[in-house]
């Protein structure tokens, strides 16, 4: 088979790179190596950003319900900022059917899908790209954009991998209930409940409220792997569901069931793009340290890696010179904010306790900091008032006027 592009992932990333790249007519082939539509380890949860970033996706049904704030706990319980908003604050999702929707509205735009095929090689020469399918079906195409998650083929085969193997790893299950069952816990504003450090667990635990389900999961989201805790998450899981029914958030007769574990990055790879490759999503390691959240990311890197490509096409250069203006797109749209939050991530896990209570009794943070926690807000542009609102907080702290 021949095409001008082959993506390799039909997630978020890969999905919205193929549909941008085929509204400017170029041959696409997608493929995947799950049969779809798949299960994927997320809470669901997606920045209402996303649908301003993306106005297509307007025009479709991809929404399951919108959270209009919720509740973020201290690992002691003691304290608790509370968000509630006359505007929704996040979108909530089922990854599986999101996925496969986006997939299907790239197969609408002209894109060739194939589902359960996995790549087994990837060779690059001087005048293409030659992608070898697990069926010893062959592809050539000019550029191949690598949106294959975490253990990338693509980045393997390009030389782009990291090295370093960290993966941070969170276990979920979604649990379906009666939609007025699932009003009369979380409100007909779906406010989610989110615990910092659960446990002790670098990370924390979550209750997301969606249509017909709860989402109900943990993770450890760590940006140095320098401590010695064991963590077992399964064991956390259940400890974290008995606390929701203690506290009479969840059904008292809902069972725990299987929970089911995926992982995410852990850092930025320091190069996404070679010759006739660029890398999306979590294969380029676009993921929020403090959240794990990543959907974000991942379009909106589709999103540069189809201009770059198409500017590819028209000056016939599929150099890793030429190519490496995708980097430079995605670090100013969100790169700089990753390694911001990346630096900040260890310290703000390590005195969750005192940001928590001081975000409980300012309404400004507690703005600010839900934007950052969904994606909503840029570090940038907020980083001045942060500080500022910060030092105020811990003078009233010391002084005892909290």
């Amino acid at each position: 088979m021949k095409c001008d592009v082959v993506v390799v992932g039909a997630g978020p990333a890969g999905s919205t790179a193929s549909i941008f790249l085929a509204e400017k007519g170029f041959k696409v082939i997608m493929v995947d190596k799950a049969k779809f539509p798949r299960i994927k380890a997320c809470g669901g949860g997606i920045p209402v950003s996303v649908f301003k970033r993306l106005p297509f996706l307007k025009k479709y049904d991809l929404v399951d319900c919108y959270s209009y704030g919720g509740f973020v706990y201290s690992s002691s319980l003691k304290s608790c900022a509370k968000l509630e908003s006359a505007d929704p604050v996040v979108a909530f999702v089922s990854r599986d059917a999101f996925d496969h929707k986006l997939a299907l509205i790239a197969v609408d735009h002209g894109v060739e899908f194939y589902d359960g095929k996995k790549v087994k090689d990837i060779h690059f020469s001087d005048d293409k790209a030659k992608v070898i399918l697990d069926d010893e079906t062959t592809i050539d195409s000019d550029v191949v954009v690598g949106a294959d998650g975490v253990s990338s083929i693509v980045a393997q085969k390009a030389g782009l991998a990291s090295k370093n193997k960290l993966v941070n790893v969170c276990i979920f299950q979604e649990y379906k209930l009666n939609e007025k069952i699932l009003s009369d816990y979380t409100t007909e504003k779906h406010l989610c409940h989110i615990h910092m450090v659960f446990n002790n667990i670098p990370g924390y635990a979550w209750l997301f409220p969606k249509k017909d389900c709860f989402n109900i999961g943990i993770g450890e989201f760590i940006v140095l792997k320098k401590h010695s805790l064991k963590i077992n998450l399964v064991d956390a899981y259940k400890s974290y569901f008995n606390l929701l029914q203690k506290e009479k958030l969840i059904p008292h007769d809902l069972k725990t069931g299987k929970v089911k574990g995926g992982c995410v990055p852990l850092y930025l790879l320091k190069k996404t793009y070679s010759d006739r490759v660029v890398l999306c999503g979590d294969a380029g390691g676009f993921i929020n340290p403090v959240s794990g959240g990543g959907i974000y990311y991942a379009m909106v890197s589709g999103e540069n890696a189809a201009s770059v490509i198409h500017n590819a096409f028209e000056n016939e250069n599929f150099s890793s010179s030429f190519l490496s203006n995708y980097q430079n797109l995605w670090m100013n749209e969100f790169g700089k904010d990753l390694r911001t939050l990346s630096r900040i991530s260890n310290i703000w896990l390590k005195n969750s306790e005192k940001f928590i209570k001081i975000i409980s009794k300012d309404s400004r943070l507690i703005d600010i900091a839900s934007g950052f926690l969904y994606g909503n807000l840029r570090m940038r542009d907020y980083r001045g008032k942060i500080i500022s609102y910060y030092i105020q907080d811990r003078i009233k702290d010391a002084l005892g006027l909290l």
